[in-house]
């Protein structure tokens, strides 16, 4: 069964999000700052387990290996989506994939990346993509 991860790391410098993609590369991330705490980070990875504990243990050993982890959500990827769907209906508060990036401190085409591997709720309105102003508040 496929598990997405939230793994929240405390983390300063320069291209800390950068870092954070490098070193979780092989689990598609997509790292954003986190609403946790000041100078802390949101790595959302995606990987295989036969159960929730072997998740759980596989997302914690990665996020101790990072170091400096705060916080760990694991979730089913089937119940990541159904989260990202209801995100998506509300009409509330989009924004465009520019604005995104700007409250993100991201660029547009990491916002777009996003988008396309699911790890940010969004949907196409015409040709552009429109997010959700709640979803990034929790980034």
């Amino acid at each position: 069964m496929e598990y997405n991860a939230t793994i929240t790391i405390r983390a300063k410098g320069d291209d800390v999000d950068d870092a954070l993609v490098d070193a979780l590369r092989d689990y598609h991330p997509a790292v954003s700052p986190s609403p946790l705490a000041e100078d802390a980070w949101d790595a959302v990875i995606t990987f295989d387990a036969e159960t929730l504990g072997q998740a759980l243990t596989t997302a914690r050993a990665i996020g101790e290996h990072l170091g400096g982890m705060i916080g760990l959500e694991v979730v089913p990827t089937t119940a990541w989506d159904r989260r990202a769907d209801q995100d998506v209906r509300s009409d509330d508060d989009l924004v465009g994939v520019t604005d995104a990036a700007s409250r993100l401190g991201v660029t547009p085409q990491a916002i777009r990346e996003r988008l396309a591997t699911g790890t940010l709720p969004g949907r196409k309105i015409g040709r552009e993509w429109v997010i959700p102003a709640r979803a990034l508040a929790r980034r």
